[in-house]
């Protein structure tokens, strides 16, 4: 595995409560200081609210993360239960970010069928919500997905919409934990060019942000060293790999750590220093079993087998091969990988109904806006009609009807004019969309009022206007009889 990720802090006092994993290449720090599990497990026993233990169950299952890997989902699938029992209550991105964590949490333990699956779920709930973050964060976490998988350009494709997305946002992190994956899956493409401009905008924003303090350990400065390795410059690969290793060290980051002697261990290898090589992927190996990373374990068994085999050492070969087909048949069986193929497919044709569904709507939309707008020219045609002849004399009842039918089509096409973008603000809050709605007629009411003063004024003008005329013409006609 080759990401990192950031659990964000909740409050009870917010709106929403966040369990949304944000994935990173190693840039951000570690969740701040969680807690013992002996605390957490008294803090969950004199919780009060549901919202304070999904609190709780989502910091003890990040306390278990490099210990226990069950215990760690265990506590995230928790989470989840609690927040459909209070799908009535909570809004419903309580339930995404929480499907978020367990997806989190299924990748981080290596089970990426499960956390694929657990993805699409989110990503079909909070695509309904509108929330942009939500679903760049999922995108995130599906990418990751895909990388460790190997599925590079599928990985790409998810930081592609998460990237495009996220710029367009306030500065929140997601930007960031996009392009640096991004440059990874060019990087792992041999895409070099590409790579190097990801990972170094990176750099510069990590850099802008943090004014080089080590607050993210030295992950991006691996892949800054393998990417001038394949390049062929070996001394400045170098360079930044043991800053990488100096950078993890002092944070404890380590999985970066183990993850970057393994690289190391490759940039060696690329440079036929089989002796080097072996001791940095044999270092990796060790903290890979110890912390559980079982993807890592996978390709430090897998280069050391190769490694060992070039030496004709075929009794470690034999063993670390062992250890590669043990791990790949438990991470990648075909089963799995036909898994996650199929819920991928699923996904894709998911997203085409969603897209034909948008299409449908949107032309209904402009269907609907353009009889509206239609209503709304008849009814001020006749209004004005009605106002301004000068050949008979108009009840006020009929203007002050027209004119109450005219405001409700004209705040329906108003409605029909803003509401996706009302939708998208409000995050299809129903009571920010009601405020919303309210504050629209709070506007035309005053205005109908006047509008309606003014054409009564007008017309009583005008009917004693034609009244006048009319008795004019009567006098007239009884003056010319005598």
């Amino acid at each position: 595995m080759h990401c990192f990720y950031v659990i964000r802090t909740m409050s009870v006092l917010k709106i929403k409560h966040v369990f949304t994993i944000i994935f990173s290449f190693g840039v951000f720090a570690a969740y701040a200081q969680i807690a013992t599990t002996a605390d957490l497990k008294q803090k969950l026993a004199a919780a009060k609210t549901d919202s304070d233990r999904m609190q709780i169950l989502a910091d003890q299952s990040s306390s278990y993360q490099d210990v226990n890997p069950d215990s760690m989902v265990y506590y995230a699938q928790r989470v989840v239960l609690l927040s459909i029992k209070n799908r009535n209550i909570y809004p419903a991105d309580f339930e995404v970010d929480a499907l978020a964590l367990l997806a989190g949490q299924l990748w981080y333990a290596g089970n990426y069928p499960d956390a694929q699956e657990t993805y699409f779920k989110a990503l079909a709930k909070a695509e309904t919500i509108g929330d942009p973050i939500l679903v760049a964060e999922i995108y995130n976490g599906l990418a990751a997905v895909n990388r460790n998988e190997g599925n590079f350009r599928r990985a790409i494709y998810y930081y592609s919409k998460s990237e495009a997305l996220a710029r367009h946002l306030p500065d929140n992190g997601l930007l960031l934990a996009a392009i640096i994956d991004k440059g990874k899956a060019y990087e792992q493409l041999g895409i070099l060019d590409s790579a190097f401009i990801y990972v170094q905008e990176s750099m510069a924003i990590i850099m802008s942000k943090h004014h080089n303090k080590n607050v993210t350990g030295g992950g991006i400065h691996a892949e800054m060293g393998i990417i001038y390795s394949k390049m062929g410059k070996e001394k400045l690969a170098d360079d930044y790999f043991r800053l990488a290793f100096q950078l993890n060290s002092a944070i404890n980051q380590h999985r970066l750590l183990a993850r970057s002697y393994f690289e190391f261990a490759e940039h060696f290898d690329r440079y036929h220093q089989r002796d080097s090589a072996i001791y940095y992927a044999t270092k990796g190996l060790l903290m890979d079993k110890k912390y559980h990373y079982l993807v890592q374990q996978l390709a430090a068994s897998t280069l050391l087998s190769k490694l060992y085999n070039e030496r004709h050492n075929i009794d470690s070969a034999f063993k670390y091969q062992q250890l590669m087909i043990g791990i790949r048949d438990s991470v990648f069986s075909l089963d799995k990988i036909t898994r996650l193929q199929n819920l991928e497919f699923n996904e894709q044709l998911r997203q085409r109904e969603v897209a034909s569904e948008k299409k449908l709507a949107a032309q209904e939309r402009k269907e609907n806006i353009q009889y509206a707008l239609i209503a709304v020219g008849l009814f001020i045609f006749t209004t004005l009609f009605l106002l301004l002849s000068r050949s008979f004399i108009t009840n006020s009842k009929w203007i002050e009807f027209l004119g109450v039918i005219t405001l409700l089509i004209l705040f329906e096409f108003i409605n029909l004019i803003f509401h996706p973008f009302l939708e998208q603000l409000t995050h299809h809050s129903p009571a920010l969309m009601l405020l919303a709605l309210v504050a629209i007629a709070a506007l035309l009411v005053p205005l109908h009022h006047k509008l309606k003063k003014l054409a009564t004024e007008k017309l009583i003008a005008k009917n004693k206007e034609i009244r006048l005329k009319k008795a004019k013409r009567t006098i007239e006609e009884l003056g010319g009889e005598k």
